[in-house]
């Protein structure tokens, strides 16, 4: 596990090849969930994005997912759900969403 020294110092990572390529985090021995788990229309506060993929933190970076921002799950279809950041709403994969730690 690759530690940033702020969030991860204290992470245990439990299980890193969950189907659907989720990701659960224990922070500080409590369950932390993902955007996968996210109740539809409720607003939650993002934690980190939890990937290793340099190409996928500067993607969402780029739609305004970053630590401290606001998200919001509007819908959920089969292998995707459209998210709310800012002032925008984008289609997002299960795997874009398993990154995103709330």
């Amino acid at each position: 596990m690759v530690s940033n020294g702020k969030n991860r110092r204290n992470s245990t990572l439990i299980s890193p090849h969950q189907k659907d390529a989720e990701i659960y985090y224990v922070l500080r021995g409590r369950y932390t969930m993902n955007l996968n788990d996210a109740e539809l229309g409720h607003e939650y506060i993002i934690k980190e994005i939890a990937t290793n993929d340099e190409e996928m933190t500067s993607f969402l970076f780029s739609l305004g997912c970053y630590s401290g921002e606001p998200i919001t799950v509007v819908t959920r279809k089969k292998n995707n759900c459209v998210v709310s950041i800012k002032d925008a709403r984008y289609n997002i994969d299960k795997e874009l969403a398993a990154a995103i730690i709330i």
